[in-house]
């Protein structure tokens, strides 16, 4: 059941737990817990469609690099980030959980082991419960080769077919009676007494106020967004930061260009490389670091796509009127697109013959071709989330931002680049980017976040080196929860929802009494 406070007052509910924040982590746990019996208090700040408003309280100073995330990649509404991500999903690989020598602070408390079943129970709230989970099997029905590159491993990744997870799980939201979701109700307080969370204290922007309460609070923040609600100054202190790590070594993934593509033989190519469509799937292939040459050459974890650039713009016109046809958005059309579209219609029935026939995307023979790298970043990053002495209109204190780019993330992306040349040699000149090669800073304008924000709130067995222990419990407080990337130690290079979502469902049954590991 779905709810405003705008608008409605809320009625004292005997809830079980108190969620907040509507995002990928926060539905996963409303509905997993709602069908377990649970009832859920399900708290968001933003409204049910995206609100100017609402997206000004995510202003924020930027002291390092430039990092387009802090502002594009925070959307404060019904279903959090999940309105406008792609939906891939991965997960991280067992190396990213294991301690490595040279890696200061990487790896988890827990091997990878204790969240296989619960990657694979995230696949059915993702909407992919029936995804192929073998890569060999879709390249087989694909009459296509799984061809390895030695030192670079092959893989495919999924995507959710609904990624917008306020629509894949609307029925539910709606419609189930354990369930109140409440919008515009800001978490501005967390009331404590006695070592445990008494209750939220809410807001909208409006001035409406609010106190909501449960036995137990999980707060399914964004990577940033937990850093700084928990930074925030209370009398006394800061019970959760004995280890004063609160919003050190944050974590993105740098995405770049780092080599351009010249395909040897084009046909073999794009059948390897190109994204896959198979039995309402998307499935896309990648390329990986093999954890060897890690070690021998002392990277970080690394990977890549082909990222395939077309450059015409009454092209991607021509494709945009295709989509708007087939959706029923014909205001959307206009006359000038309906020429556009008319004009490229033999490359038209070309995309659509290689769709619906190979199960392939269709790029034109003049489309330019990048190794796009995905770079994790030290688990002792210097980058950080501070508070500035600006409030917003809610209260709370904006964020100053600092995300910085090592000289090793810069040396793991040159050392790949210079292993892909080797690796793709049979199928593709790799031409490295000079300004990469020869460690110019100009390399820097180049490197790209990814929209995956990661640390800033530990987990650790301890709370000297730590702010949530290993069932992601808040230190200092008995009965709240972190369940957000934010708490991730060592962050790889997979996009993180697929094991935020684990850790979710791992929570799920921690808290029903059913967790075991």
């Amino acid at each position: 059941m779905i709810y405003d406070l705008l608008h409605e007052k809320p009625a004292v509910l005997d809830a079980d737990l108190c969620i907040v924040g509507a995002g990928a982590a926060g539905i996963t746990l409303a509905v997993e817990s709602a069908l377990r019996g649970k009832k859920i208090l399900l708290l968001e700040g933003g409204g049910a469609t995206r609100e100017d408003s609402s997206q000004a309280l995510y202003d924020s100073e930027i002291a390092g690099l430039p990092h387009r995330g802090i502002h594009t990649g925070r959307i404060r509404v019904k279903g959090g980030t999940t309105v406008r991500w792609g939906g891939q999903i991965l997960e991280l690989d067992a190396l990213d959980f294991t301690p490595r020598p040279g890696v200061p602070e990487s790896g988890w408390p827990f091997p990878k082991p204790t969240l296989t079943s619960f990657y694979e129970r995230a696949l059915t709230l993702e909407g992919l419960a029936k995804v192929e989970r073998s890569d060999a099997a879709v390249w087989k029905d694909l009459n296509l080769p799984f061809t390895q590159f030695g030192d670079l491993e092959a893989y495919l990744s999924r995507w959710c077919p609904e990624p917008n997870f306020a629509r894949l799980h609307h029925k539910t939201l709606k419609r189930h009676p354990n369930i109140h979701l409440w919008l515009h109700a800001s978490a501005v307080e967390l009331i404590t007494e006695g070592g445990a969370a008494t209750g939220l204290r809410c807001r909208t922007l409006t001035g409406i106020k609010a106190i909501f309460r449960a036995p137990h609070y999980i707060f399914a923040l964004g990577g940033i967004e937990s850093s700084r609600f928990f930074l925030q100054p209370r009398p006394g202190g800061l019970p959760w930061n004995r280890s004063g790590l609160l919003g050190q070594h944050f974590q993105d993934h740098i995405d770049c260009n780092a080599a351009a593509i010249e395909p040897l033989d084009p046909k073999r190519f794009h059948d390897t490389f190109d994204p896959i469509f198979a039995h309402g799937f998307k499935y896309l292939p990648k390329l990986r670091l093999i954890p060897q040459v890690q070690a021998a050459h002392g990277t970080l974890n690394i990977g890549s796509t082909m990222s395939f650039e077309d450059t015409g713009k009454a092209r991607g016109q021509a494709k945009s009127t295709i989509r708007n046809l087939m959706r029923g958005r014909f205001s959307e059309v206009t006359r000038d697109n309906l020429r556009h579209t008319a004009n490229h219609l033999p490359m038209l029935v070309h995309q659509g013959w290689r769709y619906q026939v190979k199960r392939r995307a269709y790029s034109p023979p003049e489309v330019r071709i990048f190794l796009r790298v995905h770079c994790e970043q030290e688990p002792t990053s210097r980058s950080s989330i501070t508070l500035t002495d600006q409030r917003d209109p809610l209260g709370l204190l904006r964020i100053r931002f600092d995300w910085q780019i090592s000289e090793r993330e810069l040396e793991t992306i040159r050392q790949y680049v210079l292993v892909a040349q080797r690796a793709l040699a049979g199928v593709a000149r790799i031409l490295p980017n000079e300004d990469l090669l020869s460690g110019s800073p100009d390399f820097l304008a180049r490197c790209d976040d990814s929209n995956h924000h990661m640390g800033g709130m530990r987990m650790s067995p301890s709370d000297a080196t730590g702010i949530v222990d290993t069932d992601l419990r808040l230190y200092g407080l008995t009965n709240t929860y972190i369940c957000s990337s934010a708490v991730f130690p060592s962050s790889g290079f997979s996009n993180p929802t697929h094991t935020v979502l684990s850790l979710a469902l791992r929570l799920s049954d921690h808290l029903s009494g059913t967790h075991n590991a």
